[in-house]
């Protein structure tokens, strides 16, 4: 009977003590299945660095972090380091950056959105074949602050721009995670199937040009 009694008081104290259960590995995925259970013979990619034609400056190198970050727990997808390691190669653009204002007070801007568009390509590393292209919409939003006074407004633009930076970045995150998802149902549907990937070590075929100086996992990315 006591030891019945201990049993009980240990679970009705031990939820209320922090004591948590975890799981370690990659995790379930979305719509069943998980990262180890992955058929056939790993999808090896490189991912160069981003290229960037929007008026935010050195936005690809956080972005191209972003991608193979992503990609490489939730895409299916063996993300390598070297061109020579891939079986197929992702070049990608950030293609245009928004960012319209959402509400207004008295004739301001209070709230403002992050518009963030990235397009993919993914090539055989040794044929150049294009074989999956996608573009992925990343938002973010921040409120805008205006300060009344002259001499605090210079502090305030400054505040301003840190709250957008971090509305790019969640927008950034945002596009990879779209984008590793889109990947992940590619593979599904057979897009990166053994018998359309010529092997890296015994193919021949024409190789896509290596990344210009500064591309590649450079040390912005």
């Amino acid at each position: 009977m006591k030891a019945l009694v201990c049993v009980l008081l240990l679970l009705i104290v031990l939820p209320g003590c922090g004591y948590r259960f975890s799981v370690e590995g990659p995790g379930p995925r979305i719509g069943g299945g998980s990262v180890s259970e992955q058929e056939g013979p790993p999808v090896r990619l490189v991912i160069r660095d981003l290229r960037n034609s929007t008026f935010q400056s050195n936005l690809e190198f956080a972005y191209t972090r972003y991608m193979r970050e992503q990609f490489a727990v939730s895409s299916g997808a063996q993300v390598v380091a070297e061109d020579a390691q891939a079986d197929y190669v992702m070049t990608g653009e950030i293609v245009s950056v928004t960012i319209p204002s959402l509400t207004f007070s008295s004739g301001q801007t209070r709230e403002r959105r992050v518009n963030v568009v990235v397009r993919v390509t993914v090539a055989h590393r040794t044929t150049g074949e294009s074989l999956w292209t996608e573009t992925a919409t990343g938002t973010g939003e921040f409120f805008v602050n205006r300060a009344p006074e002259v001499e605090a407004r210079q502090d305030q633009i400054q505040f301003n721009r840190v709250l957008q930076d971090r509305a790019l970045e969640q927008a950034g995150q945002a596009a990879a995670e779209m984008l590793a998802a889109a990947f992940w149902a590619a593979r599904d549907q057979g897009i990166f199937s053994e018998s359309r990937a010529p092997s890296s070590s015994s193919s021949t075929g024409k190789l896509l040009p290596l990344p210009h100086e500064g591309e590649g996992w450079g040390e912005g990315a």
